[in-house]
């Protein structure tokens, strides 16, 4: 061996060396221990999550002032603030989420009992930001399969076309943070030290299979990482290999209460949950008045601001996956919806319950809501149901007002709704085309043409659109029908379909 060559190597990158060992695989493992403290500095400094106990809340066995009773929340009343953050006033509240692991390589058990800590490390907001925005246009299983490459320090070339559809469609503005990859950087260190060692230390790519056996515990996590990339170019974003790396088993069986963590002096919260990662939890909240002393339902209304994306599940157990989370009903609206929710029903009565608490109600989120869980036998679900037609059956009678001002609907005109999800109310008046422009010349306001197909409208302050559309013979032979419509504002991302048709045929 050159002493020389490590000579140098110990000076130009690892510092001074006071004793050179003169064999070959002593030296080897001399340089490796020069090296292993500027590859923890990296991984350190460019973690992409940290481990869940670095950043977890003090846990409390019992609440103050009274038990918790999460059916008592169904109505809980809550708002997002611009940032996506829940805003709280004092009271219990109960929100449905979907669990993403935090780790791509260790056990998920159904049922197991955790703590709460905050998500944190060099791309914690990221994924705070994807669970908060990404539901409402992907999947969960999309979502969870991106977030790994994100959790692994890949970068924005090597998340793949899914990854790179998904940061560019939600959180664009964090494409520049994803420019390297965590591995490169490392690979890049050790690299730089492999090639002054004359050959003493051999190439990333050549000792990536003895990394644990050499490093411990940082050879383990920088194989995983390498791991995953391999195994993410071999198979592509198909989440059925993907989550083969991780062991849903039950063999990890907690029982027992699960603790509260004090997010606050004021705020109080734990997750609970029966299911592993990609199912249904629930985070239970309990916000106390400013006297925390006084009942919860005391005169002090102030509110707090409850980042509910900016936790994590810990497992309190190295061999068990932390949890992140997706709020089934965020600022976005309601999330990308599977079947599961009718296994939930606390959850489909807190969700229902929260479409219809907004000032302007999302129609398609409850509709879709409401055909996920019109066969639940639960209560509290067909109570909601039963108060969403109810409030459904007073938008339309505020949408045709207009029509009955203006006398081209009455109390007589027979209702001829045919449409099963109950959007849209019809009516049926004869005299085809002509009535249908009689009709639309009562109605106040200035005629308008649309640029786009040439239809007639008239829009009122409150947003209000009447529609006249013609009869028309399409392509295929088929007839459109001579319609007058009223069609609801738009409201931000909401775009109802709830209408009040008449038809003329």
């Amino acid at each position: 061996m050159n002493k020389n060559i490590l000579l140098f190597v110990c000076v130009a990158l690892l510092g001074s060396c006071s004793q050179l060992p003169t064999n070959r695989d002593e030296a080897k493992e001399f340089v490796l221990q020069k090296l292993k403290p500027g590859l923890e500095k990296i991984l350190s400094q460019e973690s992409p999550i940290d481990p869940p106990e670095r950043s977890t809340y003090p846990l409390v066995q019992k609440l103050p002032v009274k038990p918790f009773v999460p059916r008592e929340t169904i109505r809980s009343l809550f708002s997002y603030d611009s940032k996506g953050h829940l805003v709280l006033s004092p009271g219990n509240y109960v929100f449905p989420v979907m669990t993403y692991c935090m780790s791509s390589s260790a056990a998920s058990p159904a049922g197991h009992i955790y703590s709460i800590s905050k998500l944190e490390g060099k791309r914690a907001k990221i994924i705070q930001e994807l669970n908060l925005l990404a539901p409402v246009k992907y999947f969960a299983d999309e979502i969870q399969m991106v977030s790994w490459g994100i959790q692994n320090g890949l970068s924005y070339e090597e998340l793949g076309k899914l990854g790179q559809e998904m940061i560019d469609s939600v959180i664009p503005y964090y494409k520049a943070e994803l420019k390297e990859s965590l591995l490169i950087k490392l690979e890049r260190r050790w690299n730089q030290v492999s090639g002054l060692s004359g050959g003493i230390l051999p190439s990333f790519n050549s000792s990536v299979e003895n990394l644990e056996e050499e490093l411990g515990e940082l050879g383990k996590k920088i194989r995983e990482m390498r791991e995953f990339r391999d195994r993410l170019r071999e198979f592509g974003y198909d989440y059925a290999e993907l989550s083969e790396l991780i062991d849903t088993t039950t063999r990890f069986l907690s029982k027992g209460e699960t603790s509260w963590s004090q997010i606050s002096s004021t705020v109080y919260a734990r997750f609970v949950t029966e299911g592993s990662f990609g199912e249904i939890g629930y985070i239970q909240v309990r916000v106390l008045a400013s006297n925390s002393g006084r009942e919860i339902n005391s005169e002090a209304t102030k509110q707090v601001i409850f980042d509910l994306a900016s936790l994590q599940a810990n497992p309190n157990d190295k061999l068990i996956q932390p949890l992140s989370f997706s709020p089934l009903y965020g600022m976005g609206g309601t999330i990308t919806l599977t079947p599961a929710i009718s296994r939930h029903p606390l959850a489909g009565a807190l969700l229902l319950a929260a479409v219809l608490s907004v000032k302007y109600v999302d129609w398609d989120a409850f509709f879709d809501l409401q055909d996920l869980l019109q066969d639940s036998k639960d209560r509290d679900v067909q109570t909601e149901i039963e108060r969403g037609m109810q409030a459904l059956s007073k938008e339309h009678d505020k949408l045709e007002k207009p029509l009955k001002e203006a006398g081209i609907i009455s109390g007589k005109t027979k209702n001829t709704s045919i449409n099963k999800s109950g959007k849209v109310r019809e009516y049926t008046k004869e005299g085809g085309e002509e009535q249908l422009q009689k009709d639309f010349d009562k109605l106040p306001g200035k005629s308008v043409k649309s640029k786009t197909d040439g239809v007639e409208y008239k829009e009122y302050s409150d947003g209000t659109s009447i529609v006249k559309t013609p009869k028309k013979i399409k392509s295929d032979g088929s007839v459109r029908e001579a319609t007058l419509e009223v069609q609801p504002r738009n409201h931000s991302e909401i775009n109802s379909k709830t209408r009040i048709k008449v038809r003329y045929p």
